[in-house]
């Protein structure tokens, strides 16, 4: 009977402790980093993550080895050094940096760096707090792929720009576009390689995929567009340029 009344008292003890979480600028930041699997023809908002296993983040250990670093490990250095590619800041003291191995990272991963810190190729800035940004590799996201960016935020080659609010860009990945495609993006939106400004509106441009063009075809473009390698400019209007793929 003794026992069964310590048993009982041990299990009316027991403290649920609810999940911690900090917040900034009204968005919940993450307690530690997450890889996320792409889903295609969504948006930022319909990602689906998913706790990181430590086989996926990295060991996040310190190494003294940069070249042979695997991925997550970190190592300090001081403040006047150079990163190397592939590598962020993941914190700061007032002499020195941690910096954080992302190279190999896996598709959808996201981390928060400090305002100092580089953004590697192929990875973009999806919030930002006073002192820091969210950062995620979009590397390997699938063709039509879309996801809300910071106005700081590099635009990656390949993506384009489709809509702007106050202080962010929806940025669209035409990793596969069809022969023909067209697609309205923001003025300040890159234009990808092949692709040329067939229309102009006062903030966007229609733009058109060119690349399976036939030899002799012809297309009239806007006098911003670019002209392609292959194309060349037959006629002008003034506010139209016809132009001509020779192959």
């Amino acid at each position: 009977m003794f026992k069964k009344a310590l048993i009982m008292l041990a299990v009316s003890s027991v403290v649920t402790i609810p999940s911690l979480a900090t917040t900034a600028q009204g968005a919940t930041l993450p307690l530690q980093e997450k890889p996320i699997t792409f889903a295609a023809n969504t948006t930022q908002k319909d990602w689906k993550g998913k706790e990181p296993s430590s086989k996926s983040t990295g060991a996040k250990h310190e190494t003294t080895n940069i070249k042979n670093a695997a991925f997550g490990e970190q190592i300090w250095l001081t403040l006047g050094s150079p990163i190397p590619a592939g590598w962020v800041i993941v914190d700061s003291t007032a002499t020195r940096n941690l910096i954080r191995n992302v190279n190999d990272a896996p598709d959808g991963y996201e981390v928060w760096v400090t305002l100092a810190s580089p953004i590697p190729s192929g990875w973009v800035m999806t919030n930002s707090s006073g002192n820091r940004h969210h950062i995620r590799n979009v590397n390997d996201a699938p063709d039509g792929y879309e996801v809300w960016v910071m106005l700081a935020s590099p635009i990656p080659p390949g993506w384009v720009m489709t809509n702007s609010s106050g202080d962010r860009h929806l940025i669209r990945y035409l990793k596969n576009p069809y022969g023909g495609q067209e697609l309205w993006v923001m003025i300040a939106s890159p234009i990808p390689p092949g692709w040329v400004i067939t229309n102009s509106t006062g903030s966007r441009h229609n733009i058109r995929n060119v690349k399976n063009a036939y030899v002799g075809e012809q297309i009239w473009v806007m006098p911003a567009s670019p002209i392609p390698p292959g194309w060349i400019m037959v006629q002008s209007t003034g506010t139209r340029n016809l132009i001509r793929y020779i192959g």
